[in-house]
């Protein structure tokens, strides 16, 4: 007892606790703590939605005012389990407007970078990565600003920083000559570690005098009040010219929320919102710069027009932060409109807008001189209180205005879900028709790991060959607020059915699948439209009835045997059986009129077999024999067992035996569902399974492993046995229980543990991460003392209150239960009635000691001991 009170004592006066304090608002959103990514050992939430790819497989038809319009299937542009993607941007390629190019912030833990996401056929597939692979990793500090010139170079605007997250330092750019696959080293732009909000542009019109320049815009919080930089390069990205203040912000408000547009003879346009410069700032009006010398200089509108931006940190009840930046798109057809200059806001309280948020748009169609009255794009009742935000508009090839938003009209109006909708207008932004381009939906909130209400700022819109595309980012496959970036397509133009043939397989062939194999079968056809969508089919004997029915979106159905082999299963078929039948396609215009036609040619004779997979001899691999694996219940590493694969399509099972492998204690499916050649668990995974065969800390497991591989009738064991330790690891004296994702908490951590080797004390840390809602929790029984370290509110969730509950309850006259309570807000949110924290079996079943302290207010910090 001494000994702990000691102990208490020596901590308690070594740490220094500071509570935290409110922040003054700010209204740069690039600042390094908003958003911020924790540092220390944070880890994304578990990610649930592996098995998700999308969530429909056939296009939508949308019977509009302005004719059809077909949405398609909703896919995301690389799907990540570690990296949450937010804040997402889109542009094409002006000479081929099949080839997209996507980013994001890309960040995890303590890293951020961009994504580099690449589509060769209008966004139907997608490539890339969660970072710009240039030289220098460190130097990307998110805001995405990409777009690519006449010479199909990719330009990348950013944020730059000399550290991983660390405080920005400027804008740089870097280029892709190679559609992205590698980048240039960032060319420093401007060293100011005030700078915000950039995105860019460029001139893609031939018969522009500036045919090639491109350019981009931003915020410097170092003036004040701030206003907006612009910065052009005239060799695809090789260097950029000294920035140019483009405009002298009024009194009063701050320049923020640039965005860049060239017209077709060469006048660059930059547009921001002036927000107020006290808080909620608010964004006042839209000013208006405009370049007619190429980008030497531009002359500013600052008052171009009035709005009343949807602004703010805690929006509609998501707890997110929100803007009413403006976005611009300028007609470059040829059509009568050619020059139209577009730019959508996102206000409220000012008409044409409602009480809630709306899309609204405002049109010049005099190079910039005047601008029109404010037309409201989204079509759902006024006044209804849904919200609708992060517009981004484009303009077509065929000249039509199109808006894609967040929008939670299908909804309760606070709070809950939300979807996406593209407003189209092809008559100058007169009139609009709503189209909801998401095939799912998802309850906006914060993103995971990082700070100030942030989900991004921004999301975005590109034409491409007869359709336009939206990229948006949403946590609906994954853990929630683990956002990814996600795009859907509507198709704008429909061109008339021609006939067509099947091309392969050819008649008669026999196409056989094997259980999760991933090589390809091939079944293409000729193309009867750009725009069709089409259908394969297979019937047995004969096309009708059919049994199976795959849709596709190009004249090419690729799948792996795999997949077929799971759909032949899905309908009955047997692994070794066939079936012979015959397969045809049909082609769809998704017209209301000859809206579809068959395949010339077909049907085809063909049989489809399930393979039956082969048992050959196979090896284990790793770990080698006689390895021993210590388990703890704080190890997050993860173990990887291996071996040789047997025959193709085989399943896998490890099994462990004590004292041999004769004797079997434990079996587990590989990954993959079995069909891997690799075993992987985390070490404090297998620590709770050996738990639970009644293996106590400290204990071990002495035995031999193995694998058995599987095809429908028949097993295979691996020619060996590998000796194998098991063993638990002994518990610490102490446990202390932390959250790594408030700064303070760490540093209580580090104090705390300090002290302890100093005592040359054992303890174990559990890190709570945030968890103040979850289920995550371990067990207490066998520690002589539990630190609970806590800042703000991060405190406890109710399974870890329980816990600790049960904790101090267990004690007896023998064996007592200790518990340290430490750090001020600790005893200040369990000991205070009104708290949402208020425990009271843990604060008054219980005597305590209290310690008072804190900054800026006395608070109840307490040890509780020796309980029985």
């Amino acid at each position: 007892m001494k000994k702990y009170f000691l102990l208490s004592v020596i901590i308690l006066s070594a740490v220094i606790f500071m509570g935290q304090k409110s922040q003054d608002d700010d209204p740069r959103w690039n600042n390094p703590r908003t958003p911020a990514m924790m540092s220390g050992d944070y880890s994304p939430l578990p990610y649930t939605g592996n098995d998700i790819k999308q969530f429909t497989y056939s296009p939508r038809i949308n019977i509009t005012p302005i004719g059809v319009l077909t949405t398609f299937p909703n896919v995301r542009v690389l799907p990540s389990t570690a990296t949450v993607q937010s804040e997402v941007i889109i542009v094409r390629n002006p000479n081929n407007p099949s080839f997209l190019f996507g980013s994001s912030n890309a960040s995890r833990s303590s890293f951020i970078n961009s994504g580099s996401y690449r589509s060769t056929d209008g966004g139907l597939t997608w490539i890339g990565s969660d970072s710009i692979n240039a030289p220098n990793f460190n130097d990307q500090r998110g805001d995405p600003g990409p777009t690519i010139d006449k010479n199909n170079t990719i330009l990348f605007t950013h944020l730059t920083s000399n550290t991983n997250f660390g405080g920005v330092t400027g804008m740089g750019a870097n280029y892709s000559t190679d559609n992205g696959q590698t980048w240039s080293a960032t060319y420093q732009v401007v060293n100011d570690g005030s700078a915000d909000k950039n995105l860019a542009g460029t001139d893609d019109s031939p018969t522009s005098p500036f045919y090639g320049n491109s350019y981009f815009a931003w915020t410097s919080f170092s003036s004040s009040p701030a206003n907006g930089r612009a910065s052009r390069t005239t060799n695809s990205g090789v260097t950029w010219e000294t920035p140019e203040i483009i405009n002298a912000t009024p009194s009063g408000h701050n320049a923020q929320g640039h965005d860049v547009a060239v017209g077709p003879d060469g006048n660059v346009f930059v547009v921001w919102t002036a927000g107020v410069t006290s808080a909620p700032f608010t964004e006042d009006f839209v000013g208006v710069a405009k370049s007619t010398n190429g980008g030497v200089s531009y002359t500013a509108t600052e008052n171009a027009f009035d709005v009343n931006g949807s602004r703010s940190t805690s929006f509609n009840g998501w707890g997110i932060r929100t803007n009413g930046f403006p976005r611009i798109a300028i007609d470059k057809t040829n059509g009568s409109r050619r020059g139209w200059i577009y730019v959508v806001t996102s206000q409220l309280n000012l008409p044409p807008a409602g009480s809630d948020a709306d899309v609204i748009l405002r049109r010049s169609t005099d190079n910039g001189v005047t601008w029109s009255a404010g037309v409201r794009v989204n079509q759902d009742a006024l006044n209804n209180g849904k919200v609708q935000f992060f517009p981004a508009v484009c303009v077509d090839d065929a000249g039509g205005v199109n808006i894609v938003y967040y929008d939670n009209r299908d909804f309760p109006s606070s709070g809950d879900s939300c979807s996406v909708f593209i407003s189209r207008s092809i008559d100058g932004g007169f009139t609009f028709t709503d189209v909801e381009v998401a095939d799912h939906h998802f309850r906006p909130k914060p993103a995971s790991g990082l700070g100030g209400g942030y989900m991004g700022d921004y999301i975005g819109i590109a034409a491409s060959v007869g359709k336009v595309v939206a990229i948006w980012a949403d946590d609906k496959a994954g853990a929630s607020s683990f956002y990814n970036a996600w795009t859907g397509a509507m198709q704008i133009v429909t061109y008339p059915l021609n006939v067509f043939n099947l091309q392969s397989p050819p008649s008669g062939a026999r196409v056989v699948s094997f259980p999760n194999s991933n090589s390809p079968i091939n079944i293409s056809w000729d193309t009867s439209a750009s725009t069709a969508s089409y259908k394969w089919i297979f019937g047995s004997p004969t096309t009708n009835p059919r049994i199976l029915t795959l849709p596709s979106s190009t004249n090419l159905l690729t799948l792996t045997a795999g997949a077929l082999d799971n759909a032949l299963a899905g309908i009955g078929l047997a692994q070794g059986d066939s079936l012979v039948g015959q397969w045809d396609v049909w082609a769809f215009r998704n017209d209301q009129n000859n809206d579809s036609l068959k395949a010339a040619n077909g049907p085809r004779a063909i049989t489809l077999k399930r393979g039956v997979p082969e048992l050959t001899t196979f090896n284990l691999s790793s770990p080698p024999s006689g390895t021993t694996i210590t388990t703890s219940p704080f190890n997050t590493s993860t173990i990887n067992i291996n071996w040789s694969r047997s025959g193709q399509g085989t399943t896998y099972k490890w099994k462990f035996g004590s004292p041999t492998i004769g004797t079997v204690v434990l079996t587990l499916p590989s990954n993959a569902g079995g069909y891997d050649s690799t075993l992987s668990f985390t070490n404090f995974g297998l620590d709770g399974i050996l738990a639970g065969l009644g293996l106590n800390p400290g204990d071990s497991a002495v035995g031999q492993w193995s694998v058995w591989a599987y095809n429908a009738n028949d097993s295979l064991k691996a020619s060996q046995n590998f000796a194998l330790t098991l063993k638990r690891q002994s518990r610490g004296d102490i446990l202390i229980m932390y959250d790594s994702t408030v700064t303070n908490c760490r540093i209580s951590r580090d104090s705390v543990i300090s002290n302890l080797n100093t005592l040359s004390a054992t303890y174990d840390l559990f890190n709570k991460r945030g968890n103040t809602t979850g289920t995550t929790s371990i067990s207490l029984r066998g520690y002589k003392t539990v630190m609970l370290l806590g800042e703000g509110t991060s405190l406890m969730s109710n399974v870890v209150k329980d816990s600790i509950k049960s904790y101090l309850a267990s004690g007896t006259s023998t064996v007592k239960s200790r518990l340290i309570i430490f750090s001020e807000d600790v005893g200040y949110n369990l000991d205070r009635t009104g708290s949402t924290f208020f425990g009271y079996c843990i604060c008054k079943k219980y005597s305590r000691i209290p310690i008072h302290g804190g900054q800026t207010r006395h608070r109840n910090n307490w040890i509780k001991r020796s309980y029985s």
